[in-house]
């Protein structure tokens, strides 16, 4: 990836930036949502939603948002409610719009995300030196909850959090990158994109004409590597520069 110009600016994986949850975690998240669901949704009758009725409705919203092509993690918190309430034909016990925030949060008050300091550090570095930082980001949250809890809980700061449920499409399509450019106002080449997946990541950046530098630094974390097999190898192939540690100088010298 030899330039004879710095980008312009850099964007990150947001996922990169923390230390990834195990999956015992991801389940306990997709309890407290389903907890949230039944405890706001009552049936027309006045009682609380069971777990069988969760259950189905749950199955009829995946499958129908997989009909339209898409993912779950592509669609708008205050969206993804009003499909539930469709799907149970049930009332929300709040307005939608307030449901939507509430359920954006959930999680945050456990230990998921914890943030990578490698990550906060080369942050606040890269800002330091005038190179504005975005995160893009495949997340069921929308940007304002993210900004939110990172502000609280952590040093990171970005310009910008691009989400895809709010685009409505997650890497690698080029959707997300796009929204990327506009948020910066900048061309795709001026963009180099940090990130821990190859198939998301890297190869969703370089079609988008962006840079792009494989981080490999969070993978330990992980007992199960599916979908990541020969990353590094294919990078290696192509060019793309791979790291395991967001502080290492060769990183910061390609950056700065």
């Amino acid at each position: 990836m030899a330039r004879d110009e710095r980008f312009a600016a850099v964007s990150l994986d947001l996922w990169s930036t923390s230390l990834i949850e195990r999956p015992d975690e991801t389940e306990r998240l997709g309890e407290a949502r389903r907890d949230f669901l039944r405890e706001h949704f009552t049936t027309r009758e006045g009682s609380r939603v069971s777990r069988e009725q969760l259950e189905r409705a749950e199955r009829t919203v995946v499958g129908r948002i997989g009909a339209d092509g898409r993912d779950p993690i592509e669609v708008d918190p205050f969206d993804l409610l009003a499909r539930y309430a469709e799907a149970l034909g049930a009332r929300p016990t709040r307005p939608l719009p307030e449901l939507g925030r509430a359920y954006s949060r959930i999680g945050f008050d456990q230990d998921i995300p914890r943030a990578n300091p490698e990550a906060e550090t080369l942050v606040a570095r890269l800002e330091a030196h005038g190179i504005p930082v975005i995160a893009i980001s495949d997340t069921a949250r929308p940007e304002e909850s993210w900004q939110e809890f990172l502000r609280a809980r952590t040093r990171l700061r970005f310009r910008h959090i691009v989400t895809s449920c709010e685009v409505g499409r997650a890497k690698p399509d080029p959707a997300i990158f796009r929204e990327a450019t506009k948020r910066l106002g900048l061309s795709p080449g001026a963009i180099v994109h940090i990130g821990d997946r190859w198939d998301r990541d890297v190869q969703g950046a370089l079609r988008a004409g962006f840079g792009a530098v494989l981080y490999t630094g969070l993978r330990t974390e992980l007992e199960d590597d599916a979908g990541r097999d020969g990353g590094g190898e294919a990078a290696g192939r192509v060019g793309v520069p791979t790291f395991d540690r967001l502080d290492d100088p060769a990183l910061w010298a390609l950056l700065v």
